[in-house]
């Protein structure tokens, strides 16, 4: 069958286009793109071209931006072209440059479809595409939902070439007689994508000829499963889940009689709410070894109780990130750490020089106690000053503490905003331990 009679099939059978919808094309200059555009016209849709000059390439880009200026001049389509400054926009986020050309795409075609009217946005990706995902997240490590390769539409983005392998792509931009752009970062192995598309794929197709035939039929069991999954996932969930006056219950005992899968389960109903694998893990191995447990995520906050576990949204505090610890909790798992609390009668025998360790007099501690970081104006009376008030940018200056470092140091105070620890450094002299301590409370800080 003709590649333009499986468009209109799979767009068909996919419900991705209406006639009279208006779609931005998001058009590099490459095959892929160019196949897109023109099987789009030939079906006769509404579409104006996007182009991303990420000025990553020096002249090539520049000539990938000239040869889609022409092709829209050709073909006289409206053309939209955005410049960006990705190397500067990676490294003020902390990402790859490759995830930032993709943040940096999407989040302008999204507001240019708004801007303009467009119903959708087409991407050239294809079903090659789709398996390098597949293999990717599989080397990478990944649950059922990273084996469905990627998916014909999400939200205003559809992918209408993802039924059409590379080969069907490269055969029909010969019999066009079409002209597009090579990129040569394609052909670098400096690029995880490259390694598969290069070294895996060719070695399954040893194995099996049909390789990506074999693949597109995997993928529709996978998403076939990925439906029983979600199903089970939500039957379950109704047998002991319950939500009241904003507290999250999940009952244990139901929870771990599916003890198999108990993992997923607590991963994917906690998802939502911000939590991460590694946290799933150590919440499951707390229903034994720790009850009292707390956890946190940047939105809501987990109490591992002995026979249930609870999720309430945190207070967020609008400048800064605090954690409220309420007298009784035992262990605090932060994002780069864990805090253990541990309540002794009398005095300790010995002192620990470990500086993640602290012993402070119970009897003057306020709670609940907070965890958070330090800000301008922050002072305490550090433990060996005769009582001397400092303020904490001069005991970080005088410390020799990095700017970046002071910023991820914990500060805990009491209920009252009275700084006791400064974590993994300091004791402050009000809470020491004195001959007149009769109850402690050990602390000890363990870093990610």
């Amino acid at each position: 069958m003709p590649l333009l009679e499986r468009f209109r099939q799979f767009v068909e059978d996919q419900n991705l286009y209406h006639p009279g919808e208006r779609v931005l094309l998001a058009v590099s200059g490459g095959i892929d793109s160019v196949t897109l555009s023109d099987l789009a016209q030939q079906a006769s849709w509404e579409v104006a071209i996007a182009h991303c000059n990420f000025q990553l390439r020096g002249p090539a880009s520049d000539g990938d931006e000239d040869f889609v200026r022409d092709l829209a001049e050709e073909w006289d389509l409206p053309l939209f072209v955005e410049f960006f400054d990705t190397r500067l926009v990676a490294e003020s986020r902390g990402i790859s440059i490759q995830m930032a050309a993709r943040e940096l795409r999407y989040e302008w075609l999204e507001q240019l479809r708004r801007r303009e009217g467009f119903d959708r946005i087409a991407t050239a990706h294809h079903l090659d595409d789709s398996i390098e995902t597949i293999l990717l997240n599989f080397a990478k490590g990944t649950g059922l939902r990273g084996l469905h390769g990627i998916p014909e539409q999400r939200g205003a983005i559809i992918r209408p070439l993802l039924f059409a392998t590379k080969h069907d792509i490269l055969r029909y931009v010969v019999e066009r007689g079409l002209s597009y752009r090579e990129d040569a970062s394609n052909k670098s192995e400096n690029y995880e994508r490259n390694k598969i598309r290069h070294r895996i794929v060719p070695v399954l197709h040893e194995l099996n000829p049909a390789f990506e035939q074999t693949a597109a039929a995997n993928l529709d069991r996978f998403r076939q499963s990925e439906y029983l999954f979600d199903y089970a996932l939500d039957h379950i969930k109704q047998e002991v889940w319950t939500e009241e006056e904003g507290r999250i219950t999940i009952d244990l005992e139901g929870l771990l009689h599916h003890y198999r899968a108990a993992p997923t389960l607590l991963y994917e109903w906690l998802r939502p709410y911000h939590f991460h694998p590694a946290q799933v893990d150590q919440i499951l191995q707390s229903t034994t070894r720790q009850p009292g447990a707390l956890f946190f995520s940047s939105t809501h906050q987990l109490l591992v109780d002995r026979e249930t576990l609870m999720i309430e949204a945190r207070i967020l505090d609008t400048e800064e990130k605090q954690y409220h610890i309420a007298e009784g909790i035992e262990t605090v798992y932060l994002p780069d750490g864990k805090l253990t609390l541990q309540f002794e009668e009398g005095q300790p025998v010995t002192f620990s020089p470990n500086p993640n360790q602290a012993l402070l007099d119970a009897n003057l501690l306020d709670f609940p106690l907070r965890l958070r970081h330090w800000h301008a104006g922050d002072y305490f009376y550090p433990l060996g000053m005769q009582g001397k008030r400092q303020k904490l940018q001069d005991f970080f200056t005088n410390n020799k503490i990095p700017r970046l470092d002071k910023n991820r140091i914990w500060i805990l105070e009491t209920s009252h905003g009275d700084i006791c620890w400064i974590v993994g450094h300091r004791v402050d002299e009000r809470f020491k331990i004195t001959s007149q301590t009769d109850r402690y409370l050990r602390l000890i800080f363990l870093g990610a």
